[in-house]
Protein backbone atom coordinates (compact mmCIF):
# COMPACT_ATOMS: atom_id res chain seq x y z
CA UNK A 1 0.00 0.00 0.00
CA UNK A 2 1.33 3.64 -0.90
CA UNK A 3 2.73 5.40 1.92
CA UNK A 4 1.95 8.86 2.35
CA UNK A 5 5.20 11.39 2.72
CA UNK A 6 6.20 12.07 5.66
CA UNK A 7 6.91 15.47 5.16
CA UNK A 8 3.35 16.19 4.19
CA UNK A 9 2.29 19.43 2.79
CA UNK A 10 0.76 22.41 4.82
CA UNK A 11 -3.01 21.18 3.58
CA UNK A 12 -2.46 17.53 4.65
CA UNK A 13 -0.97 18.97 8.40
CA UNK A 14 -4.18 21.35 8.28
CA UNK A 15 -6.96 18.34 7.73
CA UNK A 16 -4.75 16.02 10.28
CA UNK A 17 -4.11 19.00 13.19
CA UNK A 18 -5.66 18.53 16.33
CA UNK A 19 -7.74 21.30 17.23
CA UNK A 20 -11.33 22.14 17.67
CA UNK A 21 -13.58 21.39 14.33
CA UNK A 22 -16.68 23.79 12.94
CA UNK A 23 -18.89 20.27 13.00
CA UNK A 24 -19.26 18.96 16.82
CA UNK A 25 -19.16 14.93 16.63
CA UNK A 26 -22.51 13.23 18.07
CA UNK A 27 -23.16 13.04 21.67
CA UNK A 28 -20.91 10.75 23.21
CA UNK A 29 -19.94 8.92 26.96
CA UNK A 30 -16.29 8.68 26.95
CA UNK A 31 -14.13 7.25 29.63
CA UNK A 32 -11.38 9.10 30.74
CA UNK A 33 -9.09 6.68 32.86
CA UNK A 34 -6.77 8.39 35.19
CA UNK A 35 -3.33 7.31 36.78
CA UNK A 36 -4.36 7.82 40.11
CA UNK A 37 -6.74 4.90 39.59
CA UNK A 38 -9.89 6.98 39.19
CA UNK A 39 -11.82 7.77 36.27
CA UNK A 40 -13.86 10.42 34.63
CA UNK A 41 -17.12 9.12 33.04
CA UNK A 42 -19.69 10.16 30.72
CA UNK A 43 -17.65 12.59 28.92
CA UNK A 44 -16.94 13.82 25.45
CA UNK A 45 -13.37 14.45 24.32
CA UNK A 46 -13.12 17.32 22.37
CA UNK A 47 -9.46 17.81 21.79
CA UNK A 48 -5.89 15.87 23.12
CA UNK A 49 -2.64 17.61 23.27
CA UNK A 50 0.67 16.31 25.17
CA UNK A 51 -0.22 18.76 27.55
CA UNK A 52 -3.45 18.66 27.84
CA UNK A 53 -6.76 16.27 27.46
CA UNK A 54 -10.14 19.07 27.11
CA UNK A 55 -13.62 17.37 27.35
CA UNK A 56 -17.22 18.29 28.45
CA UNK A 57 -18.84 16.96 30.91
CA UNK A 58 -21.98 18.00 33.06
CA UNK A 59 -22.39 20.63 30.42
CA UNK A 60 -19.44 22.41 30.99
CA UNK A 61 -15.70 22.02 28.99
CA UNK A 62 -13.23 20.74 31.53
CA UNK A 63 -9.56 19.46 31.27
CA UNK A 64 -6.91 17.69 32.59
CA UNK A 65 -2.90 17.42 32.48
CA UNK A 66 -2.15 14.95 29.99
CA UNK A 67 0.35 13.13 31.79
CA UNK A 68 -2.54 12.04 34.18
CA UNK A 69 -4.15 10.37 31.33
CA UNK A 70 -3.56 6.54 31.57
CA UNK A 71 -6.02 5.58 28.51
CA UNK A 72 -9.38 7.04 27.28
CA UNK A 73 -12.44 4.75 25.73
CA UNK A 74 -13.87 6.29 23.15
CA UNK A 75 -17.84 5.55 22.93
CA UNK A 76 -18.29 6.57 18.85
CA UNK A 77 -14.94 6.05 16.50
CA UNK A 78 -14.95 6.81 13.15
CA UNK A 79 -16.45 3.76 11.20
CA UNK A 80 -12.74 2.74 9.32
CA UNK A 81 -11.30 3.21 12.60
CA UNK A 82 -13.97 0.84 14.48
CA UNK A 83 -13.64 -2.19 11.53
CA UNK A 84 -9.64 -1.82 13.04
CA UNK A 85 -10.51 -2.37 16.02
CA UNK A 86 -12.70 -5.65 15.71
CA UNK A 87 -10.68 -6.70 13.08
CA UNK A 88 -8.03 -6.61 15.98
CA UNK A 89 -10.36 -8.07 18.21
CA UNK A 90 -10.82 -10.96 15.99
CA UNK A 91 -6.94 -11.39 15.38
CA UNK A 92 -6.41 -10.04 12.03
CA UNK A 93 -3.92 -7.33 12.14
CA UNK A 94 -3.34 -7.23 8.62
CA UNK A 95 -7.44 -6.06 7.98
CA UNK A 96 -6.88 -4.10 11.20
CA UNK A 97 -3.84 -1.88 9.60
CA UNK A 98 -5.38 -2.36 5.95
CA UNK A 99 -8.69 -0.30 7.82
CA UNK A 100 -6.30 2.17 9.40
CA UNK A 101 -4.11 2.99 6.69
CA UNK A 102 -7.00 3.47 4.17
CA UNK A 103 -9.01 6.37 6.56
CA UNK A 104 -5.31 7.91 7.26
CA UNK A 105 -4.48 7.87 3.98
CA UNK A 106 -8.15 9.46 3.22
CA UNK A 107 -7.72 12.46 5.17
CA UNK A 108 -4.17 12.45 3.45
CA UNK A 109 -5.61 12.99 0.48
CA UNK A 110 -9.08 14.68 0.88
CA UNK A 111 -7.47 17.18 3.28
CA UNK A 112 -11.07 16.88 5.18
CA UNK A 113 -11.03 17.88 9.26
CA UNK A 114 -12.23 15.12 11.23
CA UNK A 115 -14.91 15.34 12.86
CA UNK A 116 -13.10 13.14 15.90
CA UNK A 117 -10.35 15.50 16.26
CA UNK A 118 -8.51 12.84 18.44
CA UNK A 119 -9.10 10.38 15.65
CA UNK A 120 -6.09 10.68 12.56
CA UNK A 121 -3.64 10.58 15.52
CA UNK A 122 -5.00 7.74 17.21
CA UNK A 123 -5.29 5.50 13.63
CA UNK A 124 -1.39 6.21 13.90
CA UNK A 125 -0.52 5.31 17.19
CA UNK A 126 -2.89 2.11 16.53
CA UNK A 127 -0.76 1.42 13.14
CA UNK A 128 2.43 1.33 15.44
CA UNK A 129 1.05 -1.01 17.61
CA UNK A 130 -0.15 -3.03 15.04
CA UNK A 131 2.99 -3.35 12.58
CA UNK A 132 4.71 -3.99 15.59
CA UNK A 133 2.13 -7.62 16.33
CA UNK A 134 3.09 -8.40 13.19
CA UNK A 135 6.61 -8.09 13.15
CA UNK A 136 6.57 -4.91 10.41
CA UNK A 137 9.00 -2.86 13.02
CA UNK A 138 10.98 -1.03 10.03
CA UNK A 139 6.96 -0.18 8.83
CA UNK A 140 6.24 0.43 12.95
CA UNK A 141 9.50 3.18 13.17
CA UNK A 142 7.97 4.79 9.74
CA UNK A 143 4.92 4.94 11.54
CA UNK A 144 5.83 6.81 14.14
CA UNK A 145 7.78 9.20 12.20
CA UNK A 146 4.62 10.19 10.36
CA UNK A 147 2.61 10.82 13.73
CA UNK A 148 5.49 12.77 15.02
CA UNK A 149 5.13 14.77 11.66
CA UNK A 150 1.94 14.95 11.17
CA UNK A 151 0.19 15.78 14.20
CA UNK A 152 3.08 17.30 16.37
CA UNK A 153 1.32 18.60 19.55
CA UNK A 154 -1.19 15.11 20.16
CA UNK A 155 -0.71 13.29 23.41
CA UNK A 156 0.26 10.31 21.61
CA UNK A 157 3.80 12.01 20.47
CA UNK A 158 5.57 10.80 23.74
CA UNK A 159 4.53 7.76 23.54
CA UNK A 160 5.31 7.70 19.62
CA UNK A 161 8.72 8.49 20.36
CA UNK A 162 8.74 5.54 22.94
CA UNK A 163 7.57 3.76 20.71
CA UNK A 164 10.02 4.27 18.14
CA UNK A 165 12.94 3.78 20.25
CA UNK A 166 11.67 0.11 21.55
CA UNK A 167 11.54 -0.73 18.32
CA UNK A 168 14.95 0.75 16.82
CA UNK A 169 16.20 -1.41 20.06
CA UNK A 170 14.62 -4.56 19.46
CA UNK A 171 16.31 -4.68 16.00
CA UNK A 172 19.21 -4.27 17.42
CA UNK A 173 19.90 -0.07 16.86
CA UNK A 174 20.45 0.33 20.29
CA UNK A 175 22.36 3.85 19.30
CA UNK A 176 19.49 4.96 16.96
CA UNK A 177 17.32 4.15 19.74
CA UNK A 178 19.19 6.44 21.99
CA UNK A 179 19.46 9.13 19.58
CA UNK A 180 15.00 9.08 19.48
CA UNK A 181 15.00 9.34 23.00
CA UNK A 182 17.36 12.31 23.15
CA UNK A 183 15.26 13.66 20.48
CA UNK A 184 12.26 13.75 22.81
CA UNK A 185 13.95 14.98 25.57
CA UNK A 186 14.56 18.39 23.70
CA UNK A 187 10.95 18.54 23.09
CA UNK A 188 10.19 17.89 26.41
CA UNK A 189 12.89 20.61 27.23
CA UNK A 190 11.44 22.77 24.25
CA UNK A 191 7.83 22.63 25.42
CA UNK A 192 7.86 22.36 29.06
CA UNK A 193 6.43 19.23 29.30
CA UNK A 194 5.78 16.56 32.32
CA UNK A 195 8.39 14.88 34.64
CA UNK A 196 6.82 12.00 33.72
CA UNK A 197 8.32 12.02 30.22
CA UNK A 198 11.57 12.71 31.87
CA UNK A 199 11.59 9.92 34.23
CA UNK A 200 10.19 7.63 30.84
CA UNK A 201 13.22 8.75 29.26
CA UNK A 202 15.36 7.88 31.83
CA UNK A 203 13.94 3.89 32.27
CA UNK A 204 14.64 4.01 28.60
CA UNK A 205 17.97 4.53 28.44
CA UNK A 206 18.50 2.24 31.48
CA UNK A 207 16.63 -0.86 29.50
CA UNK A 208 19.25 0.05 26.59
CA UNK A 209 22.10 0.14 28.53
CA UNK A 210 23.55 -3.27 27.20
CA UNK A 211 26.56 -3.06 29.22
CA UNK A 212 24.34 -2.94 32.16
CA UNK A 213 22.43 -6.57 33.90
CA UNK A 214 22.08 -8.39 37.29
CA UNK A 215 22.15 -6.21 40.30
CA UNK A 216 23.33 -3.31 38.71
CA UNK A 217 20.52 -3.11 35.86
CA UNK A 218 18.37 -3.63 39.35
CA UNK A 219 19.80 -0.64 41.44
CA UNK A 220 19.43 1.62 37.93
CA UNK A 221 15.79 0.54 38.03
CA UNK A 222 15.30 1.46 41.58
CA UNK A 223 16.45 4.74 41.33
CA UNK A 224 14.23 5.57 38.62
CA UNK A 225 11.03 3.71 40.12
CA UNK A 226 11.85 5.87 43.54
CA UNK A 227 12.17 9.11 41.86
CA UNK A 228 8.86 8.43 40.02
CA UNK A 229 7.14 7.12 43.21
CA UNK A 230 3.49 8.19 43.79
CA UNK A 231 3.30 11.01 41.92
CA UNK A 232 4.19 8.56 38.34
CA UNK A 233 2.91 5.39 39.33
CA UNK A 234 2.68 4.42 35.52
CA UNK A 235 6.45 5.06 35.48
CA UNK A 236 7.48 3.10 38.79
CA UNK A 237 5.29 -0.11 37.59
CA UNK A 238 7.29 -0.03 34.11
CA UNK A 239 10.25 0.15 36.08
CA UNK A 240 9.61 -2.63 38.62
CA UNK A 241 8.20 -4.76 36.18
CA UNK A 242 11.90 -4.51 34.28
CA UNK A 243 13.27 -5.36 37.42
CA UNK A 244 11.33 -8.25 38.18
CA UNK A 245 12.18 -9.31 34.85
CA UNK A 246 15.58 -9.61 35.60
CA UNK A 247 14.76 -11.60 38.66
CA UNK A 248 12.76 -14.06 35.75
CA UNK A 249 16.06 -13.94 33.91
CA UNK A 250 17.95 -15.10 36.66
CA UNK A 251 15.82 -17.71 37.93
CA UNK A 252 15.14 -16.15 40.85
CA UNK A 253 11.09 -17.17 40.64
CA UNK A 254 10.58 -16.12 44.14
CA UNK A 255 11.76 -12.34 44.03
CA UNK A 256 10.07 -11.62 40.89
CA UNK A 257 7.18 -13.18 41.79
CA UNK A 258 6.28 -11.11 44.26
CA UNK A 259 6.74 -8.09 42.05
CA UNK A 260 4.69 -9.25 39.73
CA UNK A 261 2.11 -9.68 41.82
CA UNK A 262 1.89 -6.47 43.19
CA UNK A 263 1.78 -5.04 40.06
CA UNK A 264 -0.59 -7.50 38.95
CA UNK A 265 -2.51 -5.74 42.46
CA UNK A 266 -2.26 -2.38 41.17
CA UNK A 267 -4.42 -0.52 39.03
CA UNK A 268 -2.29 2.23 38.51
CA UNK A 269 -0.42 0.59 35.78
CA UNK A 270 -1.17 1.00 32.17
CA UNK A 271 -2.27 -1.86 30.12
CA UNK A 272 1.32 -2.71 28.70
CA UNK A 273 2.56 -2.88 32.18
CA UNK A 274 -0.11 -5.00 33.34
CA UNK A 275 0.48 -7.03 30.43
CA UNK A 276 3.86 -7.63 31.43
CA UNK A 277 2.95 -8.18 34.87
CA UNK A 278 0.36 -11.13 34.38
CA UNK A 279 2.78 -12.25 31.77
CA UNK A 280 5.75 -12.54 34.01
CA UNK A 281 3.80 -13.74 37.24
CA UNK A 282 2.61 -16.78 34.99
CA UNK A 283 5.65 -17.72 34.52
CA UNK A 284 6.99 -17.76 37.63
CA UNK A 285 3.77 -19.84 38.82
CA UNK A 286 4.30 -21.99 35.46
CA UNK A 287 8.40 -22.80 36.72
CA UNK A 288 7.34 -23.73 39.80
CA UNK A 289 4.76 -25.86 39.14
CA UNK A 290 6.85 -27.48 36.42
CA UNK A 291 9.54 -28.28 38.82
CA UNK A 292 7.59 -30.16 41.60
CA UNK A 293 5.70 -33.64 41.47
CA UNK A 294 2.67 -34.39 40.45
CA UNK A 295 -0.21 -33.55 42.48
CA UNK A 296 -2.70 -31.40 43.67
CA UNK A 297 -0.38 -28.45 44.34
CA UNK A 298 1.22 -28.72 41.27
CA UNK A 299 -1.94 -28.77 39.56
CA UNK A 300 -3.38 -25.97 41.68
CA UNK A 301 -0.15 -23.83 40.61
CA UNK A 302 -0.38 -24.80 36.85
CA UNK A 303 -4.54 -23.58 37.39
CA UNK A 304 -3.41 -19.99 38.65
CA UNK A 305 -0.83 -19.63 35.96
CA UNK A 306 -3.28 -20.58 33.61
CA UNK A 307 -5.63 -17.65 34.71
CA UNK A 308 -2.67 -15.08 34.29
CA UNK A 309 -1.53 -16.03 31.02
CA UNK A 310 -5.38 -15.96 29.58
CA UNK A 311 -6.04 -12.60 30.86
CA UNK A 312 -2.90 -11.68 29.24
CA UNK A 313 -4.51 -13.05 25.91
CA UNK A 314 -8.52 -11.90 26.26
CA UNK A 315 -8.31 -8.55 27.85
CA UNK A 316 -4.38 -7.37 27.00
CA UNK A 317 -4.63 -8.45 23.54
CA UNK A 318 -3.37 -5.63 21.70
CA UNK A 319 0.13 -5.97 23.94
CA UNK A 320 2.03 -7.57 21.25
CA UNK A 321 5.37 -7.94 23.33
CA UNK A 322 3.93 -10.38 26.17
CA UNK A 323 0.62 -12.24 24.34
CA UNK A 324 2.56 -14.72 22.13
CA UNK A 325 4.74 -15.65 24.58
CA UNK A 326 1.22 -16.05 27.10
CA UNK A 327 -0.27 -18.37 24.08
CA UNK A 328 2.33 -20.56 24.16
CA UNK A 329 2.58 -21.04 27.72
CA UNK A 330 -0.97 -21.34 28.11
CA UNK A 331 -1.52 -24.18 25.44
CA UNK A 332 1.87 -25.72 27.39
CA UNK A 333 -0.24 -25.73 30.67
CA UNK A 334 -3.09 -27.67 28.52
CA UNK A 335 -1.03 -29.60 27.09
CA UNK A 336 -0.34 -31.38 30.41
CA UNK A 337 -4.03 -32.77 30.56
CA UNK A 338 -4.76 -35.86 29.74
CA UNK A 339 -8.16 -34.95 28.17
CA UNK A 340 -8.32 -34.32 24.28
CA UNK A 341 -10.36 -30.75 24.93
CA UNK A 342 -7.39 -29.33 26.56
CA UNK A 343 -5.15 -30.90 24.17
CA UNK A 344 -7.51 -29.00 21.46
CA UNK A 345 -7.04 -26.11 23.46
CA UNK A 346 -3.47 -26.21 23.17
CA UNK A 347 -3.49 -26.84 19.30
CA UNK A 348 -5.32 -24.08 18.64
CA UNK A 349 -3.19 -21.50 20.76
CA UNK A 350 0.02 -22.78 18.98
CA UNK A 351 -1.92 -22.63 15.32
CA UNK A 352 -2.64 -18.60 16.58
CA UNK A 353 0.93 -18.15 17.86
CA UNK A 354 2.11 -19.01 14.81
CA UNK A 355 -0.37 -17.84 12.52
CA UNK A 356 -0.45 -13.95 14.38
CA UNK A 357 3.04 -13.76 15.34
CA UNK A 358 4.58 -16.00 13.03
CA UNK A 359 8.40 -13.84 13.19
CA UNK A 360 8.67 -14.05 16.98
CA UNK A 361 10.52 -16.42 18.62
CA UNK A 362 7.48 -17.44 20.17
CA UNK A 363 6.24 -18.93 16.69
CA UNK A 364 9.39 -20.61 16.25
CA UNK A 365 9.29 -22.82 19.60
CA UNK A 366 5.55 -23.35 19.00
CA UNK A 367 5.99 -25.00 15.98
CA UNK A 368 7.97 -27.70 18.48
CA UNK A 369 4.67 -28.13 19.69
CA UNK A 370 2.44 -28.08 16.55
CA UNK A 371 0.39 -31.70 15.63
CA UNK A 372 0.16 -31.60 11.87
Amino acid sequence: MHQPSLLGSSALLRALAIAPVAIAPAASADTIHLTDGTSIEDCQIAEETYEVVEYRASGRKQSIATDKVLRIEYDKRPAPVDRAESAAADEQPHDAIADLETYVQGLLESGKRERYSWAPAYAMYRLIELKRVVGELPAAEAAADRLIELVPRSRFVPLAYLAKADVQNDQGQGAKALSTIAQLEALIQKSNLSRRWALECELSKVLYDAQLSGKKKRDKLAEVSGRAGREYPTVRNRADVAEAETHLEAKSFGEAEKIFQRICDDPKANPGTLAAAFTGLGDCLFQRAFGMPSGSEQSKLYRESLLAFMRVVVVYKDQTRYVPKAMLLAGRIFDQSADEISKEHAQKLYRTVIRVYGGTPWAQEARGFRKN
